[in-house]
């Protein structure tokens, strides 16, 4: 099943018992600016599997806090070549995200609803 913004937003606010799914703003960051924990999240990884039918996993959809644990990507505070070209394959090649060192707070500024819908597509 293909899914929308309004669709992933409606979600949001029912796993975070929001009021208003429209008043959720499809660029703001679900984890820095609304405030999803890690529960919420999988929760909310789990009812999107629900509605779209697609078979993934949490870290399918936000590989970052795999690639954070994992030595191979991420070491002494610094991405590997190998991490980095994964990151590259999540934020893509160009992004400005991917440049320089980017923390675990400022990749998690990218949660969104609009890099959520382009994620389920790539999954």
């Amino acid at each position: 099943m293909t899914i929308n913004k309004n669709d992933i937003a409606k979600i949001v606010s029912e796993v975070m018992y929001l009021d208003d799914a429209s008043a959720i703003e499809t660029a703001r960051s679900l984890f820095t600016e609304y405030g999803m924990s890690s529960l919420d999240f999988v929760d909310f990884a789990f009812e999107l599997r629900n509605v779209t039918g697609k078979t993934f996993t949490p870290d399918d959809l936000w590989p970052v806090n795999a690639m954070l644990a994992d030595r191979t990507c991420f070491a002494a505070g610094t991405w590997t070549d190998i991490g980095r070209a994964k990151l590259e394959d999540v934020f893509g090649k160009d992004s400005d995200i991917v440049k320089g060192e980017p923390t675990a707070t400022e990749l998690y500024s990218h949660f969104s609803i609009d890099f959520i819908e382009q994620r389920l597509t790539a999954i």
